[in-house]
């Protein structure tokens, strides 16, 4: 880890920390597979101990997200099955695929929380494009988003909420629930993304060294070489 890494990681975290948390966006990506289960279970003496997957193998169907919340709420996710990435010709999310979730699900759900201006933080995907983004939700019902910030190359596990680890939860109370079959795990994933609190949101800003009381150097690696100047 750089010093210049360190430096830009905490231009944009001081940046953030004079902003209203509920103004600042953070959207990325994630997947479950099919052969994701619970990592512990209870059985009685002398059983098995077993889980139950549709698809065991190194290849399992995967199922992608792309998520968005702020610091008190989550919005709606959106989930794109194998198949339909098959229609699209892609392995993951691509563009189009993000901006049509923008256009149909989150830009209004932006919008109508009436708060301005709005600024949403990603990581550096090549599907990012910020220009398009902004177009999109202007376009669709969110006049209000002002910017769009891309965090430093590496930085997303130090200073975004998702990443760090907001996701990691996430399937961690998806594996709780059981069995992840073909036939359930959509439901799952929404409902667990909808059921995250805004006590759990507040706590992973606060992780991220996103308010006004944290040094932005606090989680700097090696501190004695990089020999930061302090900075709140």
């Amino acid at each position: 880890m750089s010093p210049n890494l360190c430096r830009a990681i905490s231009t944009l975290r001081r940046t953030i920390q004079r902003i209203d948390k509920r103004c600042i966006l953070f959207l990325d990506e994630a997947a479950l597979r099919l052969n994701e289960a619970p990592r512990s279970t209870i059985v009685m003496p002398g059983e098995t101990a077993y889980v139950v997957v549709d698809d065991n193998t190194a290849y399992a169907r995967r199922y992608d997200m792309i998520a968005c919340c702020t610091i008190d709420r989550v919005f709606p996710p959106i989930i794109y099955t194998p198949d339909e990435r098959k229609q699209e010709g892609v392995k993951g999310i691509n563009k189009h695929m993000l901006l049509q979730y923008i256009r149909n699900i989150l830009a209004q759900a932006c919008g109508a929380l009436d708060r301005y201006p709005l600024y949403l933080v990603l990581d550096r995907a090549r599907i990012h494009h910020v220009e398009d983004i902004i177009q999109e939700f202007h376009d669709w019902g969110c006049q209000e988003l002002k910017e769009v910030w891309k965090m430093p190359t590496k930085a997303a596990k130090r200073m975004s909420p998702l990443d760090n680890s907001i996701f990691h939860d996430w399937k961690e109370r998806i594996r709780s629930r059981g069995p992840i079959l073909e036939s359930n795990i959509e439901q799952l994933m929404t409902d667990e993304w909808n059921n995250i609190t805004p006590r759990i949101l507040h706590a992973h800003y606060k992780h991220c060294g996103l308010f006004r009381d944290r040094n932005t150097f606090f989680d700097c690696p090696d501190p004695a070489t990089h020999k930061h100047k302090t900075s709140r």
